[in-house]
């Protein structure tokens, strides 16, 4: 059965494949909106069934697996930044805070055209970081195509600490709660593993 990601995160595609699930990769190019809802959970989930059903239209059998990830601040929403000086911003913002990561997931067989849709939260603590400081940390995090801006992962260990939750949830897959949707639809995701 083919297991295919509305999504060209490679962080996404990089879990899939180290589970050993065998999964092909389409992209949505659907517009993700964080002024949707105020309720970071549903967001996530509103976009994350928008990707998958885009995708799903265009096949007659599979499964589709859409994701998305929002990062709450202060009460703020945040998805990915706008452009360099956003993503700036948003690491001073972050800096000695806590902050709430939100994935939403919506898996759709494509077949029968019935859909599970949940979410994960995980807690993050993220240290201080001194004024001088910042824009060396800044140059080391990058890419900052992801919620939040930046990545837990690689240089992102230095102050990226604490985490109360999925460490999967945080990189934008939490594959627990994937295998429960999976489940819903009566799949056993396993049956997929190489």
């Amino acid at each position: 059965m083919d297991i295919i990601l509305a999504s060209t995160s490679k962080r996404r595609r990089e879990i899939l494949a180290s589970c050993g699930i065998r999964h092909r990769v389409v992209a949505s190019r659907a517009k993700e909106d964080m002024k949707i809802s105020r309720i970071p959970q549903r967001v996530a989930m509103i976009n994350a069934e928008l990707k998958a059903e885009k995708v799903a239209g265009r096949f007659d059998t599979g499964y589709v697996i859409g994701a998305d990830t929002v990062v709450l601040l202060d009460g703020d929403i945040i998805g990915k930044p706008r452009d360099a000086r956003h993503a700036r911003e948003m690491l001073r913002r972050m800096a000695g805070r806590t902050i709430s990561v939100y994935t939403g997931l919506c898996v759709i067989d494509a077949k029968k055209r019935k859909k599970a849709m949940g979410h994960e939260k995980s807690i993050v603590r993220v240290k201080d970081i001194p004024k001088e400081d910042m824009e060396r940390y800044f140059k080391l995090l990058g890419p900052y195509d992801k919620a939040g801006g930046f990545s837990i992962e690689g240089a992102g260990s230095f102050i990226f600490d604490d985490i109360k939750g999925s460490y999967f949830n945080v990189l934008g897959l939490p594959m627990a709660k994937l295998k429960e949707l999976f489940d819903k639809l009566g799949f056993d995701i396993l049956s997929a593993v190489s």
